[in-house]
């Protein structure tokens, strides 16, 4: 009872109420204020996060099928451009891109490898973009005969399904590790005539695929 009386007083009155409500507002404050810093530092400089890849644009001026015997033989002409944009999300650290190897593929199969794109730094919070333009007559290409068939099938409509693939290495700033890193993007496309204004294209989201190591 004594406990009790020296709290709250014989009348039942808190004695210092006020002062003990203050202050513990004031420590709560203190102590979230202290705990999102902290966090904010731990998320700024010990956690790493990936780019992200959107593909912004790509226009498909030309893509002629001419089936072989077997498949596998087929050949391929085509003149395609293609935009990808990175976003570096991480706040504090920059990253380094090694040089940037471009594939195009239809049906799982790739018809031109030949675009690269130099290595380049990566501002935090910073934007980049690539843009690369490939162009071919009579490529070889092996495609299975249901890629054939595919084609035919998307010829009829004049949309393709083509993917982008970006192979590289990526180093974050402070951080030794060189991170293999691929970036692959489905390009849904409408095949326009090179004299005519282009159609809108639908821009889409990529898939980062990053190794599984420390410092990655």
């Amino acid at each position: 009872m004594a406990f009790w009386e020296d709290w709250f007083g014989k009348n039942n009155e808190c004695c210092d109420c006020d002062c003990s409500w203050t202050k513990c507002l004031i420590w709560s404050a203190v102590v979230l204020v202290v705990g999102g810093l902290v966090t904010v530092l731990v998320i700024a400089f010990a956690v790493v996060f990936p780019p992200k890849a959107t593909a912004d644009d790509a226009v498909l001026q030309r893509f002629a099928l001419a089936p072989g015997n077997p498949a596998a033989n087929s050949t391929i002409s085509y003149n395609l451009t293609a935009t990808v944009s990175l976003r570096n999300p991480n706040i504090y650290r920059a990253i380094a891109y090694g040089p940037l190897a471009v594939a195009f593929s239809f049906n799982g199969s790739r018809f031109d490898e030949s675009a690269t794109v130099p290595a380049f730094d990566h501002k935090p919070r910073k934007t980049a973009t690539v843009r690369v333009t490939v162009g071919g007559v009579d490529k070889p290409v092996k495609l299975t005969a249901p890629g054939v068939k595919e084609f035919a099938a998307e010829n009829d409509t004049g949309k393709f399904a083509v993917e982008v693939r970006l192979d590289t290495t990526l180093q974050y700033k402070g951080r030794s590790a060189k991170c293999p890193l691929v970036v692959v993007c489905p390009l849904q496309l409408q095949l326009v005539d090179p004299d005519v204004a282009a159609t809108a294209f639908q821009r889409t989201k990529c898939t980062i695929l990053r190794a599984k190591k420390s410092g990655c």
